[in-house]
């Protein structure tokens, strides 16, 4: 039975290097040198060029003849030791050498023959990960299996995984035992006997935070993981970006002491400096649904060591002008959980409408893995003209809202979905001057096509249930039209009209938009698509439409923009260009 011996090929290729470095001093003739591989592809034509040195010569360099010989000798053992990685231990390879006009030409035909196949696979696991279903399952997944090529690589790569895998799920003293693995040449067969020894799991032990100026009852609320539970490398990532992105803090570094390890037990160490505590924020925008835009904001990161925030943006545009507050009490789970105070007020006209609003509510926010909710109870009090109708509305309205987000990335979005769902409510038995039941649903998704093809698909249905539509304030109606609703038309265009033309907004409403782009650069994208909707006081009436071409271009805030949209419904089919900037879900 023939074995693979790794000290003769070592010795073998000392002899070489010996006769080269030997017989190198007293060469004189020189020439050039082109080669040639038949009979491999691929993966193994490149690993052979790559690794035998005849094929990587400096051709910018005058080699001696003795030198083209000597590399041309030497390169069947290369290409069979390039090959073994593959499985391909049983080669045949046959060679010519033949100088043309100075020039040397070498040539390598390359039998294959049958690759060496696993015979016998082991992998024995000792210490906690034995019980350990992680383990066993990247075991599971690999392609080393009984009757299959016997490849290097993912023989290597499983070690490399389990070692990995023991680091990120606290096994600190994890090692292999045993690698063994026999070719036999002659069979055609190669077995594997490995043995990983985990040893113990190590257990989270105490947390230590450094942030005297926020409490240690709420940093405690932030890590999703107790003490004594099973360590693993991922939750103290989480609990730093979580710590990363409250506000409270400029930096935040969370290690593990395993020198400090005592009974299996690692102490966590959270150190942290403060952030500054206020924050302004200024900005300047335009969009064809706001007109120019300029915007300015203060914020307070925190307010008491319990973590309370407090937030406020003024923005003036061309259409509307809005000042919001915000003070936030951290939930249960802070990173996504909190208790807010909201008020609002709003001055906005267009060409059918004028309305100012007070808004004062309070909400709460709740999270589960893609998805959020926020339930919460709001006062309105808008003074409204709108056509040829005008008034006062003070509504008390209960609210809650749906939303769930999935994507691949947050900027460059190949792939995602998201949907909002909203109900609100108001009674004349409940501090308000009308009977609502308000309800609103939105579905958005991005979907791959072919390579460098996406779909982007949008609808948008709602509806209302009032028995005094005329005290119904703007703020509550729909409409539709606009940059994020149909293209073609202008902001809050298209629904119902009065006597005078005017646009009263609908009880109902319906939207829905199909996208094709192609990305043909790397942060450009050109697009095709048609919207189609309307906002009306029945649902039957008609529906309007526009066709339109788009650039889009990937900044680092999201996608910027520009459609050329045609209303094809309207008389004389006009144009209209939109400008909007965010990412596409």
């Amino acid at each position: 039975m023939k074995k693979n011996n790794m000290s003769t090929r070592i010795k073998k290729r000392l002899k070489y290097l010996l006769t080269f470095y030997a017989i190198s001093v007293c060469a004189s003739l020189q020439a050039k040198v082109d080669v040639a591989f038949d009979g491999v592809e691929g993966r193994l034509l490149d690993n052979i060029k790559s690794y035998v040195q005849i094929a990587n010569l400096n051709q910018d360099k005058d080699y001696r003849s003795f030198q083209i010989r000597f590399f041309f000798k030497r390169a069947e053992d290369e290409i069979r030791t390039a090959l073994e990685p593959f499985g391909y231990y049983n080669v045949k390879i046959t060679s010519q050498l033949d100088s043309i006009d100075g020039n040397w030409q070498a040539q390598y035909t390359i039998t294959l023959n049958d690759p060496v196949r696993l015979d016998s696979v082991q992998w024995t696991l000792k210490g906690d990960a034995q019980a350990d279903s992680a383990f066993r399952s990247v075991i599971e997944r690999s392609s080393l299996k009984q009757g299959n090529v016997f490849e290097h690589g993912p023989y290597e790569q499983l070690k490399t995984q389990l070692l990995s895998l023991a680091a990120q799920r606290g096994y600190r003293d994890a090692e292999w035992e045993e690698t063994n693995v026999q070719v036999d040449t002659e069979a055609n067969t190669a077995s594997i006997n490995a043995v990983f020894n985990s040893g113990k799991r190590y257990k989270f032990g105490s947390i230590d935070f450094n942030a005297d100026y926020i409490s240690e009852d709420l940093l405690r609320r932030y890590p999703r993981f107790n003490q004594s539970q099973p360590f693993v490398t991922s939750s103290l990532s989480d609990l730093q970006v979580n710590l990363s992105e409250s506000g409270y803090f400029e930096t935040v570094q969370v290690n593990a002491l395993w020198d400090q390890a005592e009974e299996n037990k690692v102490p966590i160490q959270v150190d942290t400096t403060p952030n500054q505590r206020s924050h302004y924020r200024f900005g300047l925008g335009y969009g064809t649904d706001t007109g120019a835009r300029i915007s300015a904001g203060f914020d307070r990161r925190w307010i008491n060591p319990e973590g309370h925030l407090f937030k406020s943006q003024l923005q003036l545009s061309q259409f509307e002008s809005r000042l919001t507050a915000l003070y936030q009490i951290p939930g249960p789970r802070p990173q996504t959980d909190s208790y807010q105070f909201r008020s609002q007020l709003a001055d906005k006209t267009t060409d059918s409408q004028e309305s100012q609003l007070i808004k004062i509510g309070a909400a709460e926010i709740r999270a589960y893995k893609h998805w959020q909710y926020d339930v919460g109870v709001y006062w309105l009090n808008e003074d409204f003209e709108i056509g040829e109708q005008s008034g006062n509305a003070q509504l008390f309205v209960p609210s809650i809202e749906w939303r769930y987000l999935s994507a691949d990335e947050r900027i460059n979005i190949n792939q995602g979905w998201r949907a909002n769902f909203s109900l609100q409510t108001a009674s004349r038995d409940a501090l308000s001057e009308a009977d609502l039941i308000r309800g609103q649903v939105e579905l958005k998704s991005v979907i791959p096509l072919l390579e460098n093809w996406r779909l982007l698909a949008r609808a948008e249905i709602g509806a209302m249930y009032t028995n005094s539509f005329e005290d119904i304030p703007p703020s509550l109606r729909f409409f539709a039209g606009g940059d994020q609703s149909v293209r073609g038309y202008a902001y809050e265009q298209l629904g119902p009209e009065d006597n005078s033309g005017d646009v009263i907004g609908g009880r109902y409403l319906a939207v829905a938009s199909a996208e094709i782009d192609y990305q043909f650069a790397e942060n450009w994208r050109v697009a095709a698509f048609t919207d189609i909707g309307n906002a009306m006081l029945e649902p039957n009436q008609p529906l309007k439409q526009s066709i339109g071409v788009g650039f889009r271009w990937i900044s680092p805030i999201g996608s910027v923009r520009i459609d050329f949209a045609q209303a094809i419904d309207e008389p004389d089919k006009p144009w209209r260009i939109h400008l909007t900037i965010g990412p596409d879900l």
